[in-house]
């Protein structure tokens, strides 16, 4: 599975990048682009403003492999009028200021936070309302839709400022420390994305040890159902760990699958 980030700014990107441990890649110069060792997951920094966002997501597409089943994602900061500054928003809805379009991103998925319509803005504003505030969404999620399932695209924003503490307090140190801060959500929201993702494309690969595990034990068709979606999240987080060889020691199906079950409850999202 796929897995294409974009942020305007490195200290909105660092945490990810970090978490994945994304390399940046020489190969592209338009725009800077952070790639995984297994090039599965991708950040492209976009730069500040809907046009940029657009830009770097058609840059993107031209120069990383993307397909329909890719998932989408645009993290990053957002100002609104009372929300506390550090709440997680997935958008709902996405208006730009300038020309008056709006988009509806698809959430037939458990949001890992609640949910707030945001208005793209042409420049920064203090002028707060009960939406989210940023520069960047419009430009990203049409550009977006034009490569990838609408399901799939998404915008996370991070409260950056509010009515009672504006923009004068936002530097890059405090900007990374709310990204880091938030990626339990970040990966709480891939963990759905990504089981969306193998149910929706055609192709509904299994993930990986997914065909190792049915061959050394039993599982119902319900149970199979299960283990695809417990790898699939696991994934995510141990892209790097065989989780065949974590649980070959076990006697049965139901044993492995709540072996795996109590992997993902014990996840530390934090990071050190």
């Amino acid at each position: 599975m796929t897995i294409h980030f974009f942020c305007a700014l490195l200290c909105e990107a660092k945490p990810i990048i970090e978490n994945y441990n994304l390399i940046k890649s020489d190969k592209y110069n338009l725009f800077n682009i952070y790639l995984s060792a297994d090039k599965e997951i991708s950040l492209t920094l976009t730069g500040i403003g809907k046009t940029n966002a657009a830009k770097a997501v058609n840059y993107h597409h031209e120069c990383v492999n993307t397909s329909d089943n890719n998932i989408w994602l645009n993290i990053g900061i957002a100002g609104h009028k009372n929300i506390e500054i550090g709440e997680t928003r997935l958008v709902n809805k996405i208006i730009d200021d300038e020309d008056k379009l709006s988009w509806y991103p698809q959430i037939i998925f458990n949001p890992p936070c609640d949910c707030e319509d945001l208005v793209s803005l042409k420049s920064p504003s203090t002028k707060y309302k009960s939406c989210l505030y940023d520069m960047e969404a419009s430009g990203f999620y049409q550009m977006a839709v034009k490569f990838g399932t609408s399901e799939l695209i998404h915008s996370l924003k991070i409260i950056s400022d509010n009515s009672e503490k504006s923009m004068s307090v936002i530097n890059k140190k405090n900007v990374e420390f709310l990204v880091k801060n938030k990626m339990n959500v970040i990966e709480k929201l891939l963990a759905e994305l990504v089981v969306l993702a193998n149910n929706i494309t055609p192709r509904n690969r299994k993930p990986k040890y997914y065909n190792l595990f049915l061959k050394k034990w039993h599982f119902t068709q319900s149970e199979k159902h299960m283990l695809s979606s417990l790898l699939t999240k696991l994934l995510i987080r141990y892209s790097d760990e065989n989780l065949f060889e974590m649980t070959e020691r076990l006697a049965t199906g139901k044993l492995v699958l709540k072996e795996l079950q109590n992997k993902i409850n014990n996840i530390d999202f934090s990071i050190n």
